[in-house]
């Protein structure tokens, strides 16, 4: 169950920093890297507790059968025990969908009628997941003028939709450093201060 959590850290880590405030939620995301071999593992130590488990167990010669009925209860306790942790294992193996999940239902905020609009590219190391967009969304909508954005996770790229305003891309920059703990590089042309490509 612990390998589990592991794994799905990179997801959980950090929205619960972020939620209590706190920073230096990016470390959760050098986890991500790891999270398909935790997860094999995991699967693996399942397997042998199945093994384990539910193999035939040699008869016992006990003279009045106490040994044979204590070790009945125990089998059944370690049944239950494996099938709860099988089951939290599937859930925390499935938050990182059902984050993706959430984040693709929240919808981007309109722009109003004849706002200029630009897109810029920034990186951000440490997305993993589509559930990393709910974090970033919400630290830019802190910032103001923020639209929309879609994540490149193969080349740790937020691509953001946001009107223009002296130092906006520099203040989520810092907004998205503050909630999530992320590492944040502004494209060379942004941060010398010119205003991103439409």
């Amino acid at each position: 169950m612990l390998a589990a959590v592991a794994a799905s850290s990179c997801c959980i880590g950090p929205l619960v920093v972020a939620a209590l405030g706190l920073g230096g939620a990016g470390a959760f995301a050098t986890i991500g890297a790891y999270r398909p071999h935790i997860l094999v593992g995991t699967v693996g130590l399942l397997g042998v507790g199945y093994y384990l488990t539910y193999r035939k167990a040699k008869p016992t010669a006990d003279a009045c059968g106490c040994a044979t009925a204590r070790r009945g209860k125990s089998a059944r306790a370690a049944k239950i025990g494996l099938w709860i942790a099988t089951g939290t294992v599937v859930l925390f193996a499935a938050i990182p969908s059902v984050l993706a999940h959430v984040a693709r239902q929240d919808v981007h905020v309109p722009a109003a009628p004849g706002a200029t609009m630009v897109t810029a590219a920034i990186h951000v190391q440490g997305i993993d997941c589509e559930g990393c967009a709910t974090g970033l969304r919400k630290a830019m909508r802190g910032v103001g003028g923020f639209h929309d954005l879609k994540l490149d996770i193969p080349h740790q790229t937020v691509v953001v939709s946001y009107e223009p305003a002296p130092g906006r891309l520099e203040a989520y920059a810092k907004a998205i450093e503050a909630e999530t703990g992320f590492e944040v590089a502004l494209p060379p042309i942004a941060a010398a201060g010119t205003p991103a490509s439409p």
